[in-house]
């Protein structure tokens, strides 16, 4: 019964917050956009793996990435020097001990992870004279096909959780924080740290009340912010910032040992990544 109660009431929360969201977007946003130009970004990281119940002992990954997409940006009437950002885009990735140079070679387990999916990061930006400053907040699905040398594990177990994942798509989810600094027009350099989980298997009844709780969350979050932007729009810029990523670096960790939290469901597998990356708009 109190599952059935908490299903119940987050569907109801996700729907009205939506609308609220939706409400506050178009009030706070002129209608017409600066501009929505195609966009350009490379990026590269380096990404450490864990699953929990296994002896990790894989290498770390180097990431090489490149993502696709339109950059939109609005004037808002939280201020004069304040800007709407987002940048929709799909991705394409490679994470390999291959391209980390700081890889230990023999002493750590090889692998390799292709990656690709969509996804959409916004923010708010505060102009700085010729420089704009965008904390951002993304979120992605992905399609992650994940290779190891299993010879070189000894554990059985460990391989037997591994196997879940090796040499077949899988579906996960990817967040990602960093600030856009735009330094000239068309240019910017992102500094980045993106956490990524990935699904040994689909659970889609589990999964879809899984997201619900969490964007139910995350729009609470997005509605506060937003009142702070109204009384404080520079502060607000970066409190935005602060909150959203910080909630779901909390979720990540609260999925490391049940992918589907809070339901009893298997451990994922989880990557995070500290990366670097040049966008360039058009």
């Amino acid at each position: 019964m109190k599952k059935i109660f908490l299903i119940a009431f987050s569907f109801f929360i996700s729907a009205q917050l939506s609308a609220q969201n939706y409400i506050d977007f178009t009030n706070h946003y002129k209608s017409f956009r600066l501009f929505e130009k195609p966009s350009i970004e490379l990026n590269y990281g380096s990404s450490g793996i864990k699953l929990n119940g296994t002896a990790n002992n894989l290498a770390n990954a180097g990431l090489i990435e490149l993502k696709l997409g339109f950059t939109t940006k609005r004037k808002s009437y939280f201020g004069k020097d304040i800007t709407g950002y987002e940048n929709r885009y799909f991705f394409v990735g490679n994470a390999s001990d291959k391209n980390n140079p700081k890889s230990k070679g023999n002493e750590e387990i090889k692998n390799d992870l292709w990656r690709f999916g969509f996804g959409n990061k916004d923010a708010y930006g505060l102009k700085l004279g010729s420089v704009e400053i965008m904390p951002y907040n993304s979120n992605s699905f992905a399609w992650s096909k994940f290779t190891y040398d299993n010879g070189a594990m000894t554990a059985e177990a460990d391989k037997n959780y591994y196997n879940d994942f090796n040499d077949v798509f899988r579906f996960g989810s990817v967040t990602e924080g960093g600030i856009n600094l735009q330094l000239t027009p068309g240019f910017s350099i992102q500094p980045q740290f993106e956490t990524a989980i990935i699904f040994p298997r689909h659970l889609f009844g589990k999964q879809l009340m899984s997201s619900v709780i969490e964007m139910s969350g995350y729009y609470l979050i997005d509605n506060f912010t937003k009142k702070i932007m109204r009384n404080a729009p520079a502060a607000g810029t970066f409190v935005n910032f602060i909150l959203k990523n910080a909630y779901e670096f909390g979720f990540y960790q609260l999925r490391k040992d049940k992918m589907n939290w809070p339901f009893n469901s298997a451990a994922p597998m989880r990557y995070y990544t500290y990366k670097l990356g040049l966008a360039f708009t058009f």
